[in-house]
């Protein structure tokens, strides 16, 4: 049996429960990461405001020489301050921006998962939908004076037992039209 591409069979069901779910699980993420976003905006911030404090006190080593003494000890130290504080300076930076990527990659992987959940559920909707709809179209049938001949339904597809129910009221609605024909 060939499988039907159109997913979307009873609209409003359809994507009230899509858009519900996604609703749900977007708020949580959305709660979740502005929790991260404002402890990486406070953590970046700690970090720069250390930067400053170490910057500040390593500029005050620069201009003031205590013994007024520019001993070769003295430059050799200056000269490892100032790498250790370069260091630091890019070791800063590179966090920080650690942070804003992580960040981006937290709001894209949030767009994603919802974009995926809303699929997924089409497709699980689909899976009820389906049914109803074929049986709602033999209701139809029933109503006009025909009586349907069911097709089995696709292996994924639920409400099977309800199913099979309406196909035993049309077998009787058969067999009822057969006992007054004979």
């Amino acid at each position: 049996m060939a499988q039907r591409k159109k997913y979307i069979i009873d609209k409003p069901f359809q994507l009230k429960m899509a858009f519900s779910i996604v609703g749900i699980v977007s708020i949580i993420s959305l709660i979740i990461l502005s929790a991260i976003a404002v402890s990486m905006v406070y953590n970046n911030e700690r970090i720069n405001n250390v930067y400053r404090i170490e910057d500040n006190i390593f500029q005050m080593m620069q201009a003031v020489n205590i013994s007024n003494n520019m001993d070769e000890g003295y430059i050799r130290t200056i000269d490892d301050l100032t790498k250790l504080h370069n260091n630091n300076h890019t070791t800063i930076i590179k966090i920080a921006e650690y942070n804003k990527y992580l960040l981006i990659a937290l709001i894209i992987t949030i767009i994603i998962q919802g974009v995926v959940i809303f699929l997924m559920i089409i497709r699980l909707t689909h899976r009820i939908a389906g049914p109803l709809h074929v049986i709602s179209n033999y209701f139809k049938d029933i109503m006009e004076g025909r009586i349907p001949e069911p097709r089995p339904l696709r292996n994924k597809d639920e409400l099977k037992e309800f199913y099979n129910l309406f196909i035993v009221l049309v077998d009787s609605l058969k067999n009822g039209n057969n006992d007054n024909k004979g």
